[in-house]
């Protein structure tokens, strides 16, 4: 028996935890992909559901996305760690480019018209910016820059 066998200088290696394969939500793909999925569904919620009670759902969603791509950073293989940073850097920029187009018209007025599409273009930028994220974390490879405004 090899368990007999051991010595306080000679210590059986530690088992790594496994997880099971899949998109499940338990993997590190699944969490990510989960990320990019919400970061997808916040914005065209946001853009879809504009008036103030019924935005703030798209606005629940991007919260939970940043939660969960906060939480996990640090924990995951490298290309993960990417995956998290690039999801909070587009949640937090789209976002912060979205309520700059709604302040817009409450400075001038005339400048409504100029809020659809400076919301039009953030919605669009963050949903190509996480689609592309997401098609990159099924096949399980890194951001090649997650600190950079593109992909």
């Amino acid at each position: 028996m090899s368990h007999d066998n051991v010595t306080p200088f000679r210590r059986p290696k530690p088992a790594r935890p496994q997880q099971s394969g899949g998109l499940g939500f338990k993997t590190h793909r699944g969490k990510v992909v989960l990320v990019h999925l919400l970061t997808i569904v916040a914005f065209a919620l946001n853009f879809i559901l504009r008036m103030p009670p019924w935005s703030l759902i798209g606005t629940a969603v991007g919260l939970a996305a940043i939660a969960l791509a906060y939480t996990n950073r640090g924990q995951g293989m490298p290309w993960v760690n990417t995956h998290h940073e690039h999801a909070v850097r587009t949640l937090v920029i789209g976002y912060a480019v979205w309520v700059l187009g709604a302040v817009l018209p409450m400075a001038y007025a005339p400048l409504v018209v100029a809020t659809f599409f400076i919301q039009l273009a953030a919605a669009i930028w963050a949903g190509l910016r996480a689609l592309i994220a997401l098609v990159l974390a099924v096949m399980r490879k890194p951001i090649p820059n997650p600190h950079g405004w593109l992909v």
